[in-house]
């Protein structure tokens, strides 16, 4: 790889742990289109070499939202429980799904996200000592399955079922829901990375560069986070998620 491809890999790395930072979601969702349309990277790798930089995006963010103590830990233990089986799972069914199965499955994921990012905007928050049905351990065990089998799957992170989940359905305060989707990402992630490259799904070559631009993006996430609620940043996501999906299909249908 030339020096400028490795640079280009960081700064992609980095926006995409940023972005990530801010909606809680690892930054997958920017890299996996990247990797796919742009490099032409297959899904088993997509999936393992994004899972890497997820990891390393809420790594660096979930220390600055403990240190904020905006982590329910609560809710983190149980969900941690139940993703760990799952995303060993989720590294099992990825070598099932052919490319072009990759590719629609996770544009499909990528619009319900765009729909998501614009539905959280009118969603009034509980107050942040109210208990929800998403603190009652047992669904937080089941629930943490999904979380953990999606993340592997698509190396995109948990809080594509978990933000939702929190967010939405329990209407929990948004900081809180973005900094426990790190926590609950950054415990588990571990596993399906390991189970990932122990089956050769990581490209290194891609990796390292990423990885580095995700430490420093993931790094100033959350202080950007608490600075930005602009529905112009929502939009501005919403359309890229969107735009991803849509490059994602036409690939296969042009």
């Amino acid at each position: 790889m030339t020096p400028l491809g490795a640079l280009a890999l960081f700064l992609i790395g980095a926006a995409a742990s940023i972005f990530g930072s801010l909606v809680g979601l690892g930054g997958g969702f920017v890299i996996i289109p990247v990797l796919r349309i742009v490099y032409g990277v297959p899904p088993t790798q997509v999936a393992g070499t994004s899972l890497v930089l997820v990891l390393a995006n809420t790594a660096a963010s979930t220390v600055g939202y403990l240190r904020d103590r905006v982590v329910d830990l609560r809710l983190a233990v149980p969900f941690t429980l139940g993703a760990v089986p799952g995303s060993i799972l989720g590294v099992f069914a990825v070598r099932k799904l052919s490319p072009t199965g990759f590719d629609f499955a996770y544009g499909i994921v990528l619009v319900v996200l765009a729909i998501l990012v614009v539905r959280r905007r009118s969603v009034v928050s509980r107050p942040l000592e109210e208990r929800t049905f998403a603190h009652n351990p047992w669904i937080g065990i089941v629930a943490g399955v999904g979380i953990g089998f999606f993340s592997s799957l698509f190396g995109i992170g948990g809080g594509v079922v978990l933000i939702p989940l929190l967010l939405i359905a329990a209407r929990m305060p948004p900081h809180v829901v973005t900094a426990t989707s790190a926590f609950v990402i950054t415990t588990t992630a571990p596993v399906g990375v390991v189970t990932h490259a122990l089956e050769g799904h990581v490209d290194w070559v891609f990796t390292l560069p990423l990885v580095l631009g995700g430490l420093a993006g993931g790094s100033v996430g959350p202080a950007i986070a608490k600075r930005v609620s602009s529905p112009a940043l929502i939009t501005l996501l919403a359309t890229a998620l969107s735009l991803s999906a849509i490059g994602l299909a036409l690939r296969h249908l042009l």
